[in-house]
């Protein structure tokens, strides 16, 4: 991290909520939103960091738009297996053993692109293959508005 933007850093850190409410409109040039004065000073030090080092990758950016605007649902995020791990499905009375490899799937000694694949090859019918082998994805983000508890 640049000095610059160090020393600025650790000033937001000690300024008092009248100083931080006038680095805000300075910032922002618009009127402070009534939050606590240490929202104000993590929204403002976030603002120094993107000016000195640049702001989010544009994903990232897109996701934000996404959830900002409170319509659109939430793309599904992509189930992420590791290499080494092992998945056991047992059907029709015969377990299942596939191997997650770097890139994709082994099973009965052969290579495949996707769990949906082995899936149908143990089956012999369409089926996702994460759900068939019973692998959840991470709940979706609390929904803004949302009441914490605690």
């Amino acid at each position: 991290m640049n000095y610059k933007l160090e020393q600025s850093l650790t000033a937001l850190a000690t300024m008092s909520p009248a100083q931080l409410r006038e680095e805000w409109l300075f910032a922002f040039s618009e009127g402070v939103p009534d939050v606590p004065p240490s929202l104000l000073c993590r929204i403002l030090a976030y603002r120094l960091q993107e000016t000195c080092l640049g702001g989010l990758p544009a994903q990232a950016q897109r996701m934000l738009d996404i959830v900002a605007d409170g319509v659109t649902p939430l793309p599904e995020p992509e189930i992420q297996l590791k290499p080494g791990s092992r998945l056991l499905r047992e059907w029709n009375g015969k377990l299942h053993t596939v191997m997650v490899d770097e890139g994709g799937f082994s099973f009965n000694g052969q290579r495949f692109a996707s769990l949906s694949q082995i899936a149908r090859e143990i089956t012999g019918a369409h089926w996702s293959g994460p759900r068939f082998f019973g692998l959840k994805r991470r709940p979706p983000p609390p929904s803004r508005g949302a009441a914490a508890h605690g």
